[in-house]
């Protein structure tokens, strides 16, 4: 696959978008429960990390015309990204959970093992030789990834916030749209322009909706 390297410096933009999105995401949290606060700040790190090595990996590749490739850096997107939203998805649940006075259950011990039991698995079939590892932790992702985008929208609009909740969606479904355009085997440069408009503009409108829930919940819930 070809990159330009203008192509490759517009990738940070939705990487900038995700982690300030995650930064109030993890406000919110932290505003209701500390312990669940610092559970979600792990899991927004190495989220982030994912994106940001897969960034540097793709300008690289561009700048260098394909001479520095730097296996790890494209490869790990998921080892970081599946345990990520496996921590997060845990920590916005117990959040919802607390927010409606039910009683949260253990901080990172269930985040803990399913993330290990995933990075376990997948090395197992790393070290076999299998291709399959990196279906393993893309599964895990996207199941996380849509637990947690659910949880949000489903809350965005219990609270009565309407445009957070649309934004959610809009997040979501360019997340669904994304995964079916990465699939289409020839990427040409026009076609990798619009995967990028459209993954730039789904997180920048996930930031938007994460800085009003935070709002929201500093305002209206104390901290527990």
């Amino acid at each position: 696959m070809e990159y330009t390297l203008s192509l490759a410096l517009v990738d940070f933009l939705p990487v900038a978008f995700t982690a300030i999105g995650f930064y109030f995401l993890y406000k919110m949290v932290a505003h209701i429960s500390a312990e669940h606060g610092k559970v979600a700040a792990f899991g927004s790190v190495l989220v982030v990390a994912g994106g940001f090595f897969k960034a540097v990996w793709k300008l690289l590749m561009a700048s260098s015309g394909g001479t520095i490739d730097i296996n790890w850096m494209e490869d790990g997107l998921f080892v970081w990204m599946a345990p990520g939203y496996v921590f997060l998805a845990w920590s916005v649940w117990q959040t919802v959970r607390m927010v409606r006075g039910k009683k949260a259950s253990g901080v990172w011990i269930a985040p803990a093992v399913v993330a290990g039991l995933t990075l376990g698995f997948a090395y197992y079939l790393h070290s076999t030789g299998s291709d399959k590892w990196k279906l393993i932790l893309l599964i895990v992702m996207v199941l996380a990834t849509v637990i947690t985008s659910v949880l949000l929208i489903i809350f965005a609009f219990r609270e009565k916030m309407s445009l957070a909740g649309v934004l959610f969606i809009i997040n979501l479904v360019c997340v669904f749209l994304l995964s079916g355009m990465a699939r289409i085997q020839h990427q040409t440069i026009p076609l990798q322009w619009i995967e990028e408009s459209i993954n730039t503009v789904s997180w920048l409108c996930f930031a938007i909706a994460a800085k009003k829930i935070f709002e929201f919940a500093r305002n209206n819930f104390g901290v527990k």
